[in-house]
């Protein structure tokens, strides 16, 4: 596994925070849209994040939140701290993390 990349790293609790909002919209855009999509999102979300069958978003959110605590425990897997911002020159240009 190369351990620099984002793909073979857990998200950090942190990064999955910051995330919370933006997976929720997205959630709600995607899936509240069509009831075809609906079911099978919550069928899927109901078996593999062990939620209840009158689950919320943020109920499946909290089961997200859950699995990623057991992945990391479990498999004891690298954490992705997420996207660093460019660092700042003396003279305010930015630069790139290399």
């Amino acid at each position: 596994m190369n351990q620099h990349e984002k793909r073979d790293r857990l998200p950090s609790t942190a990064v999955l925070a910051r995330a919370r909002e933006p997976i929720l919209e997205r959630w709600r855009a995607a899936w509240n849209a069509d009831a075809a999509f609906a079911d099978w999102f919550w069928a899927e979300t109901r078996t593999a994040l062990s939620i209840g069958a009158d689950a919320s978003l943020e109920s499946a959110f909290a089961g997200l939140e859950w699995r990623r605590l057991r992945v990391s425990q479990d498999q004891q897997a690298p954490e992705w701290a997420g996207v660093r911002a460019p660092a700042r020159r003396q003279d305010g240009a930015n630069e790139r993390h290399r």
